[in-house]
């Protein structure tokens, strides 16, 4: 009995390093990890976003934007964000593109439901990429893009 009041204190240290050095070892590959994610997640929104940033930034060329998002490169970056993409991210997604599709299966528009849907998709994403606490609105998303937003939403 003599021997584990000697050797005890020894093996709880010993003991100790090892559980701190294993939750420290996994915590670090957790944060690594989150850290791979949010840089591939930033990657895919960017693309994605890309043609909805030409359309907005010149209307008269919103040809060369609808070629982007209906090509092939821009599907596979939308199949990257499925896989990538935060829940509530894709979700907003999805709202956009069902927009799109009812829109132009009944040749019709509605721009303040579908601006009200991309500012949803633009506030989820500055939300997955960190900013969860944002008291930003998706209105406030557009105001830097739409000149007369708060006519055309209120109307």
């Amino acid at each position: 009995m003599e021997w584990l009041q000697i050797l005890g204190p020894s093996l709880l240290v010993i003991l100790g390093g090892l559980i701190t050095w294993f939750v420290k070892s996994k915590t670090e590959e957790l944060l690594a990890t989150e850290k791979k994610l949010l840089d591939e997640r930033r990657k895919i929104y960017e693309k994605i976003l890309e043609p909805y940033i030409q359309l907005f930034s010149d209307l008269k060329n919103s040809d060369d934007a609808m070629k982007k998002i209906v090509s092939f490169d821009y599907k596979k970056t939308s199949f990257d964000l499925y896989l990538f993409g935060s829940d509530s991210v894709v979700k907003a997604y999805n709202q956009l593109m069902q927009c799109a599709f009812k829109n132009e299966a009944l040749k019709t528009q509605d721009p303040r439901t579908y601006m009200t849907l991309w500012a949803n998709f633009f506030l989820e994403i500055r939300k997955s990429l960190g900013n969860k606490r944002t008291k930003l609105s998706n209105i406030d998303m557009l105001k830097g893009w739409i000149k007369d937003i708060d006519k055309i939403i209120s109307n």
